[in-house]
């Protein structure tokens, strides 16, 4: 069930991004696995930050993304400590939600918070946080601008869920 799943929100993300002038695939690392691969509509922006994460967002910054690999001796007990470190500074320590999640087939948790910068902006925040192996852990996280445009916030769900990582071979 969850290719089919898989594959329909990947068609899903096509036909919208179509109207916007179609799609990119961004592979990250791109020199290392395992790596993210990732569509996104063209006229959003990508870039590296001086950490090594892959950092997305829409033309108009209200849906962001953020990728990242830690290595870890113990990925799967480890996920709920990074999970606290990351979303420091959320409204309700550590965070709102907790659930399953997975990516690829590696399975861990999604974490939901209410983040409230230093500035005291505050975004919605969704982690997401998954063991890959018995070295890794791969963060995906979307923060949302409480005002983002439904749209927006639809097609950036749509890239979420078509999200991939490529195995270590």
């Amino acid at each position: 069930m969850r290719p089919l799943l898989s594959l329909l929100l990947a068609a899903s993300l096509v036909t919208l991004a179509s109207a916007r002038e179609g799609l990119r695939e961004i592979i990250h690392p791109k020199a290392d696995v395992p790596a993210f691969r990732v569509l996104l509509p063209a006229d959003w922006t990508d870039s590296v930050d001086a950490n090594g994460n892959l950092l997305l967002a829409n033309d108009g910054r209200t849906a962001n993304f953020s990728f990242s690999f830690v290595r870890s001796s113990d990925p799967t007990a480890a996920l709920d400590q990074l999970a606290k470190a990351i979303l420091t500074g959320a409204v309700v320590s550590p965070w709102d939600s907790r659930e399953p999640a997975e990516i690829s087939g590696h399975r861990g948790y999604k974490y939901g918070a209410l983040v409230r910068h230093s500035n005291g902006v505050e975004v919605h925040a969704e982690l997401v946080l998954v063991a890959v192996g018995d070295k890794h852990i791969a963060s995906c996280a979307l923060l949302l601008n409480p005002r983002v445009p439904r749209t927006d916030e639809t097609l950036a769900r749509l890239v979420q869920a078509a999200v991939a990582i490529i195995p270590t071979p």
